[in-house]
């Protein structure tokens, strides 16, 4: 945990002896979620300073988590994406977390990244084998499988509006997807994966493996600005809701501070 004022690491703490995936930080600011390869969910309580609690939910790596209104939802190698209801410790009076597991979305093969729409009605999540599935969270049922990448899917996520769906996969392609139709409206191609990026339904911004940054034109279908970021991939990027700084993490184990100029 870094401070963004000092720029100086705060704390550090060791979940497992195997590579974390994901991390979250829950609303309130007091508790951190991680997934690991080693199958499990693990919970710290920023307060306390201590591993709270350990949710061992799959059978194999969890790739991916998000967390939307006490629901935690999680990806993993075992071709399952699972969804939780979370009951924060503070709430039930005990130490732990009481999770429930609400629905099971099964896929043919391993999942590596899932997104939710704004409402959190939708979830879109993006296989080894390159396919995009479309889900409605209210019924628990696919909507839509599109298989529109060759390799592995990178990330993908919905537009403010949960009209379109934009993935990036490892054979360099961007692609919007139409959610109502499931349709492929656009593809466009780089000559390198897209390992992460952030989108506000025009503009999308890219992280890519070989640590380029790269600014998007969906309209004119073109990379429009090509900016130099880290020395390795950038492995994620975030953005906060006024849309004005962005952060990137790296393989070369930087984590960089970004201020938008319009």
């Amino acid at each position: 945990m870094f401070s963004k004022e000092s720029k100086m690491l705060q704390r550090s703490i060791s979940f497992s002896n195997m590579a974390l995936s994901s991390c979250l930080l829950l609303p309130g600011d007091a508790t951190v979620i991680s997934s690991s390869w080693d199958n499990n969910v693990y919970f710290y309580s920023i307060a306390f300073g201590r591993r709270q609690d350990t949710l061992m939910g799959h059978d194999d790596a969890v790739s991916k988590i998000c967390w939307h209104d006490n629901r935690l939802y999680s990806a993993s190698w075992d071709s399952t994406v699972k969804v939780w209801s979370g009951v924060p410790a503070e709430m039930t009076g005990t130490k732990r977390h009481q999770f429930d597991m609400l629905a099971e979305l099964e896929h043919d093969v391993s999942v590596d990244t899932i997104s939710l729409n704004a409402a959190s009605t939708l979830l879109v999540s993006g296989t080894k084998e390159g396919a995009v599935n479309i889900w409605d969270l209210t019924t628990a049922t696919a909507l839509h499988q599109i298989q529109c990448h060759s390799g592995p899917v990178c990330d993908a996520a919905f537009s403010p509006d949960s009209r379109h769906v934009l993935s990036t996969g490892e054979d360099g392609h961007v692609n919007v997807i139409d959610v109502q139709t499931g349709m492929l409206i656009s593809s466009m191609t780089s000559d390198e994966p897209q390992r992460c990026f952030i989108w506000d339904g025009n503009t999308v911004l890219s992280g890519s493996q070989s640590g380029e940054l790269l600014v998007w034109d969906l309209l004119g279908g073109k990379i429009s600005e090509r900016i130099q970021g880290h020395k390795g991939a950038v492995t994620c990027i975030w953005m906060n809701e006024q849309c004005s700084s962005i952060i990137t993490g790296g393989e070369d184990r930087q984590i960089m501070f970004w201020k938008l100029q319009y």
